[in-house]
């Protein structure tokens, strides 16, 4: 089982605060395995099996739990009275109804509440509609680099190609399973795939698969690019290809863009104005959860390393949880502006090589633009660089992901 120790210092942080814990994330990221490491993590420091209540409604001996009343009474028996009783329901979805007994759950003394639910039922606009300011987050991503070298059972020396393998077949862990580039691995992330757009985003409609595939081939081919609703729309339009309805409306690109945003299928990124400190509201970036369902999105299943490791960026500072936004100087993009819980800033540049001058002129305009004193990091997968240009710092990528030497906690 891979150690996904951030995960855990996160669930640590909210043990027995009053808020039940949700675990939310892309269909097959490792929700259900997370649940199951902090059981044994509770147990493993001194929590005893009958203060511990786990149930898996995916399970059929699970299924008269599914109506609530029972569900309520089988919990409440379950307490040790003048103790906390840690309560795990995973795929809680399948729980007639499940907010009223999370709701009966929360108010009651000596409960410690963790759910997992299916991404479909579990979006987080509805979990904020159904447990309103009585719950917090945690979103679960897939791998990352670091989970992903220990889940192939190697210490990171070889660096440079678990990172090729890496962005070429992505970090869900199922995939782990197989070997990389087997047809096995394929058919796997193919299910997965298929499952997603099935069961998350054409779930409340079968009509919209011809126009998913191509919203979704087009944020993929776009990653890191600025997109809006209005820009897609009339892009789908020029393309043509519909052959019933004629070109999609815009209302219709915007419910499925926030569809894919919901199910954690793409991320978005909100564009900040530096100079101006706020948020654009109307045009973002968006990042693709993982690069292993490429091979399924794209005809060509080529993307420029540029759009990939900028992407990979992106979700290891979500990972390490930052408000994350793409940045706007002037006339010039910052790829990434980073807030931590502190309030404090951090800029962001990602390229693959700055050994060119030119290149690192360019990079390091972008900066020079930026009138504060926030810290200022340059990534690249460069190995020789200079560390420091006043003040503005130089990693390589791959020791950010690694954790290696001095970097951006």
């Amino acid at each position: 089982m891979i150690q996904r120790p951030r995960y855990k210092k996160w669930l640590d942080e909210f043990r027995e605060k009053k808020l039940i814990k949700v675990l939310t994330g892309l269909r097959r990221s490792g929700k259900s395995t997370i649940l199951d490491m902090y059981v044994e993590s509770l147990k493993a420091c001194g929590v005893a099996e009958d203060r511990i209540v786990y149930i898996n409604f995916e399970m059929l001996e699970a299924e008269p739990l599914t109506d609530p009343v029972k569900l309520h009474k089988k919990i409440l028996d379950s307490l040790v009275p003048g103790k906390m009783t840690y309560v795990f329901l995973d795929e809680v979805q399948h729980v007639t109804e499940y907010e009223k007994v999370m709701d009966s759950l929360y108010v009651r003394d000596g409960i410690d509440l963790y759910i997992t639910g299916s991404t479909a039922e579990l979006l987080s606009s509805e979990i904020a509609s159904r447990l309103t300011g009585r719950y917090v987050e945690i979103n679960v991503l897939p791998l990352s680099f670091k989970e992903y070298v220990s889940g192939r059972g190697t210490s990171g020396d070889d660096a440079r190609r678990l990172f090729s393998d890496y962005i070429t077949y992505g970090g869900m862990p199922g995939a782990l399973d197989f070997p990389n580039g087997s047809s096995a691995q394929r058919e796997y992330i193919e299910f997965v795939f298929r499952t997603i757009i099935e069961k998350d985003v054409l779930k409340r409609t079968k009509n919209g698969r011809f126009l998913v595939e191509r919203i979704i081939r087009y944020l993929a081919s776009n990653v890191g690019s600025l997109t809006s609703a209005k820009r897609l729309t009339d892009r789908l339009a020029e393309d043509g290809g519909y052959r019933k309805d004629g070109a999609p409306a815009y209302n219709t690109v915007t419910s499925y863009l926030e569809r894919l945003d919901d199910c954690f299928f793409f991320y978005k990124a909100d564009r900040f104005d530096v100079r101006g400190g706020e948020h654009l509201k109307l045009i973002n970036k968006y990042y693709l959860t993982d690069f292993g369902f490429k091979y399924y999105i794209l005809h060509n299943p080529t993307l420029e390393l540029q759009q990939i490791v900028e992407n990979v960026v992106f979700f290891e500072l979500k990972r390490r949880r930052y408000k994350v936004s793409t940045g706007k100087v002037d006339d010039r993009e910052v790829d990434f502006v980073v807030q931590g819980d502190d309030g404090g800033i951090i800029y962001i540049q990602v390229a693959v090589s700055v050994a060119d001058e030119e290149k690192l002129k360019q990079e390091l305009a972008v900066f020079e633009a930026i009138k504060d004193n926030y810290p200022k990091y340059l990534l690249t997968l460069d190995d020789v660089f200079v560390a420091d240009h006043d003040g503005i710092r130089t990693l390589n990528i791959i020791d950010f992901l690694l954790e290696r030497k001095d970097v951006v906690q």
